[in-house]
């Protein structure tokens, strides 16, 4: 990861410690596509985002603001 990535990622989260949680959430959600679609038998041709890693590309998604996601207010 570059140096101007890691700017990126801690404007767009309050710390790294979010960030990770973040992106591990986009992941886990990436990856059961993926599964939900391999066991429907939907295997038509690779794309370039299917070859890549789960974890790549999250961290991808992130940086590049397709991820939405809300802060929970305490109390």
């Amino acid at each position: 990861m570059e140096l101007e990535d890691i700017e990126k990622l801690d404007k767009r989260c309050k710390n790294r410690y979010e960030a990770v949680l973040l992106v591990a959430k986009h992941a886990r959600r990436l990856n059961l596509e993926r599964l939900r679609e391999k066991s429907e038998g939907e295997e038509l041709e690779p794309s370039e985002e299917k070859q890549t890693k789960v974890v790549t590309q999250a961290l991808k998604d992130v940086l590049e603001g397709k991820v939405e996601f809300e802060r929970v207010k305490k109390g």
